[in-house]
This record gives C-alpha cells, sequence and structure tokens, in this order.
C-alpha cells in the first residue's frame, strides 16, 4: 500500500525519519522542496537521492516541480527557464521541446525521475491568482501545441512528466493552496477549453496526469476533482480513455485541508481513482499526517471498506512506469558544455518573447527614472545604466510612497515602470495610472493583463515573469540591444475584463 504515497520530508540529510518511510512504510517517492529544507547544493541533493534510492526494496519516485517561471525548486547550478507563457510568447514550438528535453536531463543527472509539469491549463480568467503566466495562454490550440512539445522533451529526456492540473485550473479566481475554487461554465465550453489539451495528451501518449483540486458541477460532482470518481473514473479514465497514472495534487493544499480531513481526503481521492496520493509541504501540516494517512487506509483496507482489486491496479500501474523509467538505474553525469548550451537556449527563449504589447517604444533616456516592485530590475538597470534612478515600491505602495514616486516622475525626462499583477494591488494601480502618460513606458513583470488594466500607459512591453533572464532581455530590448518580437499569447478580447 505504500506505494500509493509520495510524500514529502524535511531536512538536507538522510534522516532517521526518513529511513523509516522508506524501510516501514514503503512510500512510492519523495518530493523535494526548498522550503521544507530538502534543497541545499546540487551534491547535497544528488547524495541526498542516491542515499534514499539504496534504502528502497522498490525504486522510489523523486519528485520535484520545476516548471521553469515563478515555480521552481532549484535554482542554483542549473537553468532556470522563462515562464510557460513567455515560452509561448516566444513562438517556437522546437524551443519549447529542446527547453524541456534540458530541464529533463538536468534532472535526471541529479537522480530525479518525476516532475510535476507541464502546466496544461488554459488561462481564461484574467484574475486567475495562481495559473497565470505558468500556463502558455488564453487559447486551447495554443495550449495543447505547447504541451505536447514540452510533454515530447521530457520523454525524450527520460523524465516522467505530469501533465497538470486536470480537468482545468484556468478559469479559477481562489488559489487553490488557500481554498476551493469552482468552475461553473456548461459542460461544452469545458469540453471545447479545459479539457482540449488532456485529450490530445492522452491521445499522443502521455504516461501521467496530475488531479486539481476545483470542483465542476458540470462534470457531475459536487467535490472537488481529486475527489470526485466522477470526474477521475468517469471523464478521464472512461470517457477519455487514459490509461496512465493519476496523481493527485498534494492533499495538503487548503482546497482539500479546509473543507476535507487529510486521512479522508486519502481516501476519498483513492476512491476516486487516484493511483498516487500526494503530500506536499504546505503551510500548517507537518509529515506527522503522512503516518496518519497511511494508519487510515491500512484500516479502511483490513476492515474491506475499501478495494484491494483497485489497490493491486494502482500498485501495477506504478511499478510498470518504474520499470519502464528505470528507476534507480545510474544517474547519466552531463558536462558543462552542455549546461551551456542550455542556458543560452534559455537567453534565447526569453529574448523572442518580449513582446511590445501596444505603442511604439521611444529610445531609452540618458537619465530614466525606473518605478519598480522587483529590485533585481534596478538592479540590472543601474549596471548598464548609471545616471537611471530607481525607486523601489512595495506591492501595494503607501501615500507617502505614491506622493514620492509621483514627484520623481514629475522632474524626470521618462519614467519607466513597472507593474506587477496590479489587479490584485490597487495601490500600485493607482500609482501607475497616475503618472504623466506622456513619459511612461509600461513593463508588465508577471502577467501581461496589466497592460490591459492601465490603458492610459501608451507603450506597454511584456516579459512574463521576473526570471533572471526574462529581466535581462527586457533590458536589452529597453537599451536598443534587440528587437521585442514576442507575440500576446493571451487575447485582446480580455482587455475589458481585468477591472473589479
Amino acid at each position: 500500500m505504500g506505494q500509493l504515497f509520495l510524500v514529502y520530508f524535511e531536512g538536507a540529510e538522510f534522516s532517521s525519519a526518513l529511513e523509516e518511510m522508506i524501510r516501514d512504510y514503503h512510500v512510492g517517492g519523495l518530493i523535494f522542496y526548498s522550503i521544507a529544507g530538502n534543497i541545499q547544493t546540487l551534491p547535497q541533493v544528488a547524495q541526498l537521492i542516491a542515499a534514499a534510492q539504496a534504502q528502497a526494496l522498490v525504486p522510489l519516485w523523486i519528485a520535484i516541480d520545476q516548471e521553469g517561471g515563478p515555480v521552481v525548486r532549484l535554482t542554483e547550478g542549473v537553468t532556470v527557464f522563462p515562464s510557460a507563457m513567455a515560452v509561448a510568447a516566444a513562438g517556437s514550438l522546437t524551443k519549447a521541446e529542446a527547453m524541456t528535453r534540458a530541464v529533463g536531463t538536468e534532472l535526471r543527472s541529479l537522480g530525479f525521475n518525476l516532475n510535476f509539469a507541464p502546466v496544461v491549463d488554459v488561462n481564461s480568467n484574467p484574475h486567475n491568482p495562481i495559473i497565470g503566466i505558468r500556463a502558455f495562454g488564453s487559447d486551447p490550440k495554443q495550449v495543447t501545441d505547447y504541451g505536447l512539445a514540452l510533454w515530447r522533451g521530457y520523454r525524450q529526456a527520460g523524465i516522467l512528466c505530469t501533465p497538470k492540473h486536470f480537468p482545468g485550473h484556468g478559469d479559477t479566481d481562489i488559489d487553490s493552496h488557500l481554498g476551493l475554487p469552482r468552475v461553473d461554465r456548461p459542460l461544452e465550453a469545458l469540453q471545447t477549453t479545459e479539457l482540449r489539451p488532456f485529450q490530445a495528451l492522452i491521445q499522443a501518449g502521455a504516461e501521467a496526469v496530475m488531479t486539481a483540486h476545483v470542483v465542476m458541477p458540470a462534470l457531475g460532482s459536487v467535490r472537488p476533482a481529486t475527489l470526485a470518481p466522477e470526474v477521475v473514473s468517469g471523464w478521464l479514465r472512461q470517457r477519455l480513455g487514459f490509461q496512465g497514472l493519476v496523481l493527485t495534487d498534494s492533499l495538503t493544499m487548503g482546497a482539500i485541508a479546509r473543507t476535507y480531513g487529510i486521512p479522508e481526503a486519502a481516501e476519498l481521492a483513492f476512491r476516486a481513482g487516484a493511483d498516487v496520493l500526494l503530500f506536499g509541504a504546505d503551510p500548517g501540516f507537518t509529515p506527522a499526517i503522512q503516518k496518519e494517512a497511511y494508519a487510515h487506509l491500512l484500516r479502511e483496507f483490513r476492515a474491506g471498506r475499501l478495494s484491494v482489486e483497485q489497490l493491486d491496479q494502482s500498485v501495477e500501474r506504478i511499478l510498470a512506469l518504474k520499470r519502464r523509467y528505470r528507476l534507480g538505474s545510474p544517474c547519466p553525469p552531463f558536462p558543462p558544455s552542455t549546461l551551456e548550451s542550455h542556458q543560452a537556449l534559455a537567453r534565447q527563449i526569453a529574448q523572442d518573447s518580449i513582446t511590445l504589447v501596444r505603442g511604439s517604444l521611444p529610445p531609452l533616456a540618458p537619465d530614466p527614472l525606473l518605478i519598480t516592485p522587483v529590485p533585481l530590475l534596478g538592479e540590472l538597470l543601474q549596471k548598464a545604466c548609471p545616471a537611471a534612478q530607481v525607486f523601489s515600491i512595495p506591492l501595494d505602495p503607501t501615500p507617502e510612497q505614491q506622493r514620492i514616486a509621483q514627484e520623481g516622475a514629475q522632474r524626470a525626462a521618462q519614467v519607466l515602470v513597472g507593474s506587477l499583477e496590479t489587479w490584485r494591488h490597487p495601490a500600485q494601480r493607482l500609482l501607475l495610472g497616475s503618472l504623466p502618460p506622456e513619459k511612461v513606458i509600461g513593463l508588465a513583470l508577471g502577467s501581461p493583463y496589466d497592460a490591459f488594466a492601465l490603458p492610459q500607459i501608451p507603450v506597454y512591453l511584456a516579459c512574463y515573469g521576473t526570471t533572471p533572464v526574462s529581466l535581462q532581455a527586457l533590458l536589452q530590448v529597453l537599451l536598443g540591444q534587440i528587437r521585442a518580437q514576442g507575440r500576446l499569447p493571451v487575447g485582446s478580447h480580455l482587455e475589458g475584463s481585468w477591472s473589479r
């Protein structure tokens, strides 16, 4: 039964608590988090993975969230690629596939064999607080095409990936880490939008899918998809014909933890048809909750209330994939020159992604004023343009900070304003909208929807995230070193829907 459990642990060394999970509970896998102290250096990570695998009777899934953009756990000594939306804006499926081949190669060299990516949610809601630039955009075909490209890259690298979050998290306005989202779209809309990328990936041969903690009544359930047999067994297995591995999103996320008990949720997820129960390092829980869930399921099996036949089917799927991906085999190293080529690819994708959303970009003034909530952008600008002035603001600047920024803008010849999710930060939007528009160049540092939120700013660039390569590429465009050639991956029809 332990093969159903993919668990998190605390610390950077192989501890007695981790040994117990592997030796006594025979867990199926481990997930690594920086916030749990698992990641310090690459050699430490590789040694920890090797020690864990050496103790396992059945080789372990060694999993991580390494999507690129805002969701990465490894940041030093590896290639950190731009966000999914930046990849789509760059416009090359070939480079997208090469990207995940690179990510997979680097992960495998450390001992990882499972990456919780790619995100194939269609971000049709501009106010989505958790998907946004993690998605390839708002067009189902575009999301499908890029999802397939990334899946192919992971497969070539020998990494199992998990297209997520089935049946779709792109139209939500609640972060499922914090609460339970609900999507009330009609069935036809779900089939043509949310379900379309998953259907294509299943038909192409995807071997694993991660579920979403999202309620979709049109699919026949009042429970979140992760816990709904109507969604997992009904839609995913029967209607879409998926025969691969079904993994839950973390059962300790707020959408589940605040609505159901964790052990009870583990039971419901298994009953719904999940093969792998994921427990993440979410706030408010310790690894002890995983033991409680294990004990709960064991009691239910022994009492005959859970199906042993279903358990056998899940374990067979797990073991078959572990054999196919040769878990436990030696990790293939890669030379430094390979890392250099990966980093060059990341820079190229970032450069290709920078999008001029509207207007005509003027030359950069010798002494521009930058108002930004992202300090790294200010550091990069001052290195390239020592006469530049930088005023750092929080996401919600105080009235005094707004006054200082407005006075600085009145004196400056040119004002660069970095925006970051302004629809969630009204004080930031108020400040940026109050600046003299004839002087201003808007810089959407996250979601490009900021450009729609501030129509009074005549020139707007988008870089789709604050990953260093994306900020460096944005600066290159401002300096006139490269041209903004990205394509906006979200529909302009959403321009009027930004404000709330």
